[in-house]
């Protein structure tokens, strides 16, 4: 091997360590720690011919669109300045991601949120896990993802899109309340395309005091109703769409319709009628059927209305509730001398108990006095009997002797 090529090798030997050893491993080399995100600037290249894209492809002179990871990367200071400032965007399991474009093309004229290549919202959200996101393109801001308990529904509405012919619910591509509810669950929807309402559709109750209305005999009478009402699942969109929430059927519905049908059928019942009689089960039955009939008829499911309290004038209600007392008073001191009598029977009968306790008692004693007698004379007749056995026994022996 000549001078030359031994000249030549060790040169190119030299050249790799310094450009490998020294200049990539100790001026180009870049590590990147876990979770970090590595952001390019080039130096040189084109021109960026959009001033509006805050990030260009490779090629380009300016901050890069594409990022890289962990790891050991090797790019020359020369050409390139480098950040690794920004961390790995994670969202999490409860969490919805609402990314902002900064970069990109203008929004159409009437287009509200973004797609891929345009800037603004981007329709289209993060679910949950760990994006490597460019800062100088893109925003991320987190929300709460919607979470739809058990026992509800959740009523949804379109934000955008052409809107819904008046008087209908919406397609899932139109603007406005859409014909079909949300399960229990956790959905990760853009808040900025939808809004969502966690409706209950169980059964609720509802009290309303001091519900006024004249009586036939032109009292101003006063009840407390309670009214248990519910919505089902497939009526929600419905009632949504028409009354706004669950608030508003009160308000718009259930409410008035207690009112009016207290006023109607609360008119035709004079004032002492709900205080006596049969006629405040009549009224309740007429007042819950009204309300069940007139609530179906806008999608709303009523099972019972119940009148807890009525109050009516002073003037009206104490002269009967005096009766009533006083009714009450007679009866209290019929069952009184009931009562009393009962007790004189039971003493007569005691003492009856008593006067046989002390027959028995004189009579066992006259038995007993008796039976002893008896006894006695049966045995001085014994006593008798065998003293003149023994006399005779004696004689007969005084004879044979």
């Amino acid at each position: 091997m000549n001078t030359k090529v031994k000249l030549a090798i060790t040169a190119a030997a030299v050249f790799a360590f310094l450009y490998v050893g020294v200049w990539q491993w100790m001026f180009c080399r870049i590590y990147v720690e876990p979770g970090e995100t590595l952001v390019l600037t080039s130096k040189f290249g084109s021109a960026n011919l959009n001033p509006d894209d805050r990030v260009v492809a490779g090629g380009i002179k300016g901050v890069q669109e594409h990022v890289l990871g962990e790891g050991r990367h090797f790019y020359s200071p020369i050409e390139f300045s480098t950040d690794t400032s920004s961390m790995v965007v994670e969202i999490k399991a409860d969490e919805v991601g609402i990314v902002k474009s900064m970069s990109g093309k203008s929004l159409e004229p009437g287009q509200v949120l973004a797609q891929p290549g345009q800037k603004g919202v981007l329709q289209k959200p993060l679910t949950p896990g760990k994006y490597r996101i460019n800062p100088f393109a893109m925003e991320i801001q987190k929300v709460p993802a919607t979470k739809i308990r058990p026992g509800c529904v959740g009523c949804v509405t379109r934000l955008v899109g052409p809107a819904a012919p008046e008087g209908q619910l919406a397609n899932p591509d139109q603007r406005g309340v859409q014909k079909n509810v949300l399960q229990p669950g956790i959905y990760y929807r853009n808040p900025n395309e939808w809004k969502i309402e966690e409706v209950w559709i169980g059964y609720n109750e509802i009290t309303l005091e001091n519900v006024a209305f004249p009586s036939k005999d032109g009292f101003t009478v006063q009840l407390d109703i309670s009214v248990v009402w519910g919505l089902l699942p497939k009526d929600i969109p419905y009632i949504i769409s028409r009354f706004g929430n669950t608030d508003e059927v009160i308000r718009k519905i259930i409410q008035p319709q207690i009112q009016s049908i207290c006023r109607i059928e609360g008119s035709k019942y004079g004032a002492k009628e709900f205080i006596e009689g049969t006629s405040r089960e009549q009224f309740q039955r007429t007042f819950t059927e009204t309300l069940v009939r007139e609530a179906k008829d806008r999608n709303i499911d009523v099972i019972l209305g119940l009148v807890r309290d009525i109050h009516v004038p002073n003037e009206l209600r104490e002269p009967i509730q005096n009766s009533k007392i006083a009714a009450e008073e007679q009866l209290t001191k019929e069952e009184q001398r009931k009562t009393q009598i009962i007790m004189n029977e039971l003493e007569e009968l005691k003492a009856g108990v008593n006067k046989g306790v002390r027959e028995v008692a004189a009579e066992t004693e006259k038995m007993v006095a008796n039976v002893k007698a008896m006894a006695e004379r049966k045995v001085a007749t014994t006593a008798a009997d065998k003293e003149v056995a023994v006399a005779e026994i004696r004689k007969k022996v005084s004879m044979l002797a």
